[in-house]
């Protein structure tokens, strides 16, 4: 073939892959519009398995490595926020509290304010504990072999369906619980918005940190949380009923 036919051919082949990009791009900003959650799952989800394919392993590794003694000792100590332990205790507290003072009030206004600080209190539960139950299906299906056992055994990969629930990681169920949680009360009680951010990136960041989870664990247990806890909303919401407390 002569070289100006090889180049014409070329050209009309980078052409061609151009406008089937052009294609691909415009299908998936329809897609993004009508179906945003679909969207954004396929996303994540996408985010995920390329960091698992090139990025998990090498940064765990960085991680483990060059990570400074007292930035290691920080986020294992404050990794523990995550415990989920702490933020069922706070929600039953604040649906004990509510139903315990709506008895008590004096007119029916407050009342009604003390009910609605339960039912958003229960609220935070129902997404913590749904979004628990969905990060360990998940957990289940992929069976991911948490972090230690690269460094001690050399294992990286998936065990799907396994038995030894124990050993997987991918998604982070501290993530998950820290990020429900502060979605939640995001929703309940806005004023400190900014806190609760740092909180769940703080705890998010200090299991990748500490090696005990890769970063993509990280993630998608974060899209959990958040997901999870967005669709409960809507249920919660109905009829006009707004999880914000006003007290």
């Amino acid at each position: 073939m002569k070289p100006g036919r090889a180049l014409a051919v070329l050209l009309s082949a980078a052409r061609a892959v151009v406008r089937l990009a052009r294609r691909l791009a415009a299908a998936l900003a329809r897609i993004s519009r009508a179906h945003p959650w679909t969207a954004a799952t396929v996303s994540v989800t996408l985010a995920c398995a390329t960091m698992i394919a090139w990025a998990d392993m090498p940064l765990a590794h960085a991680l483990r490595n060059h990570l400074p003694p007292e930035t290691f000792g920080f986020f294992k100590v404050l990794t523990d926020i995550g415990l989920s332990g702490l933020w069922y205790v706070l929600a039953a507290a604040l649906l004990l509290g509510g139903r315990v003072l709506a008895g008590f009030s004096s007119t029916i206004a407050r009342h009604d304010q003390f009910m609605n600080l339960a039912r958003s209190a229960w609220f935070m539960i129902v997404a913590m504990a749904t979004s628990a139950a969905a990060v360990q299906l998940i957990k289940f299906a992929v069976g991911r072999y948490r972090p230690r056992y690269l460094f001690e055994e050399g294992l990286y990969g998936l065990d799907p369906f396994g038995v030894h629930m124990g050993m997987y990681s991918f998604p982070s169920g501290h993530t998950q619980t820290v990020v429900a949680a502060m979605t939640a009360l995001t929703l309940m009680y806005p004023r400190y918005n900014l806190l609760y951010v740092i909180i769940a990136v703080l705890v998010g960041s200090s299991r990748a940190l500490t090696t005990i989870h890769y970063p993509s664990d990280v993630l998608m247990g974060a899209y959990v949380g958040f997901a999870v806890t967005m669709g409960l909303r809507r249920l919660f919401e109905r009829k006009g009923r707004s999880l914000r407390i006003d007290l």
